[in-house]
C-alpha cells in the first residue's frame, strides 16, 4: 500500500493528502517500503528458521532411530554369538570330545581283545605243535594295478549288454507293478510309470517297494484272501442248508405220499363202493383195476345198469360167504 492509501484509510481527505509536500510523500513512501521489506525479510527468515528447526528435529529423530537400530542389531548379534557359543559350539565340542574318547576306548578295547585272542591262538597252536608263523593268515585282496596309460578319474563305461539287461529288468518290474494293480484293484495304475519311478527315487526306494507301500498291495491281497475265504465258507454253508432243505423236502414228500396213500385207502373204504363194508385194509379197488386191465373181470364202466347190479349182488353174496366161513 502507498502512503496516500494509508492516509485515506486513516481518515485523511484527498485534499489534505494533495496539500502535503511531494518530497514528504516520497520520503514516507520510502520509509513504508523499507518497513514492509524488513517485515517480509523477517517473515522469510522466520520461515527458514522454522524449516531448519524442523529439518534439525527430523534429522535428530532419524539419528536416534539409526542409533536405536544399531543398538538393536548389536544386541541381536551379541545374543546370536552368545547362543552359538552356549548352545552350538560348546555342546558340539563336548560331544566331539566324548565321541573321540569313546572311539579311542573302543579302539583300545579292540586292540586288547585282538591281543588276547592272538595270545590264545598262539597258545592253541603251540599245544597242537604248530608254529604261529606257519599258521594260515588273512591275505588281503589283490588291488588291481593302475594302468599308466590311463588318466586317473577317467570314467569307466558299462558294458552295453549290462545296460540293456538292467533296462529290461526295470521294464519287467514296471509291467509287474501295473499287472498287480490291475489284478488287485481291477483298474490301471493311477499314475504314469515315469512318475512312479521318480517318486521312488526321491524316497530312495525301489519301484516295487514304493508301489507296494503306496498302493497297499499286501493289505489288498489280505482283503481278497479274507473275501475268498468268506465266500468259500458261505458256499459251504449254503450247500449244507440246501442239502438240509432237500432232505426236509424229501421227508415232507414221503409223509405227504404216506398221507395220500392213507387218504386214498380211507376213501376206498368209506365211499359208496360196495367194498366199504369190508374190514379196514380190504379195499378191492386196486385189485379190481388190475383184474379189469388183465381181462379177468369185466369193466364196470362198460356194463349196463342191470349187469352192474347183478355183479354187485354177486360180490355181496360172495363176501358174506367168505365172512361166514371165517367166523365158522
Amino acid at each position: 500500500m502507498t502512503i496516500a492509501e494509508v492516509l485515506l484509510q486513516s481518515g485523511w481527505t484527498q485534499a489534505q493528502i494533495d496539500a502535503l509536500d511531494a518530497k514528504a510523500l516520497s520520503g514516507l513512501n520510502g520509509y513504508v517500503t523499507s518497513v514492509q521489506t524488513a517485515a517480509e525479510q523477517k517473515e522469510k527468515a522466520a520461515v527458514e528458521a522454522a524449516a531448519k528447526a524442523e529439518a534439525d528435529r527430523k534429522a535428530a529423530e532419524d539419528s536416534a532411530a539409526a542409533a536405536q537400530a544399531a543398538k538393536d542389531a548389536a544386541e541381536l548379534a551379541n545374543r546370536n554369538v552368545t547362543d552359538f557359543w552356549n548352545n552350538t559350539y560348546n555342546p558340539g565340542v563336548a560331544a566331539w570330545e566324548k565321541e573321540r574318547n569313546d572311539l579311542a576306548k573302543k579302539a583300545a578295547d579292540a586292540a586288547a581283545e585282538a591281543a588276547f585272542y592272538k595270545a590264545q591262538r598262539e597258545g592253541y597252536l603251540g599245544t597242537l605243535g604248530i608254529k604261529p608263523e606257519d599258521a594260515p593268515t588273512f591275505t588281503p585282496p589283490n588291488t588291481p594295478a593302475v594302468d599308466p596309460n590311463k588318466t586317473p578319474g577317467t570314467p569307466t563305461f558299462v558294458d552295453p549288454q549290462v545296460v540293456i539287461s538292467r533296462v529290461g529288468d526295470g521294464m519287467n518290474t514296471i509291467n509287474d507293478i501295473m499287472y498287480k494293480h490291475q489284478v488287485l484293484y481291477g483298474k490301471p495304475l493311477p499314475i504314469p510309470p515315469s512318475q512312479l519311478i521318480a517318486q521312488a527315487d526321491a524316497l530312495k526306494l525301489s519301484p516295487m517297494e514304493y508301489a507296494t507301500r503306496t498302493f497297499k498291495f499286501a493289505e489288498r491281497e489280505q482283503e481278497q484272501r479274507l473275501a475268498a475265504a468268506k465266500a468259500h465258507d458261505d458256499e459251504i454253508a449254503a450247500k449244507a442248508v440246501a442239502e438240509k432243505d432237500e432232505a426236509h423236502k424229501a421227508e415232507l414228500k414221503k409223509l405227504q405220499d404216506e398221507f395220500n396213500a392213507k387218504e386214498k385207502l380211507r376213501a376206498e373204504q368209506g365211499g359208496n363202493n360196495p367194498d366199504t363194508k369190508l374190514p379196514p385194509g380190504s379195499a378191492k379197488f386196486t385189485d379190481l383195476k388190475r383184474a379189469v386191465a388183465q381181462g379177468e373181470r369185466p369193466d364196470p364202466t362198460k356194463m349196463s345198469q342191470q349187469e352192474r347190479r347183478q355183479l354187485t349182488l354177486n360180490n355181496i353174496h360172495k363176501a358174506v360167504e367168505e365172512r361166514e366161513a371165517v367166523v365158522a
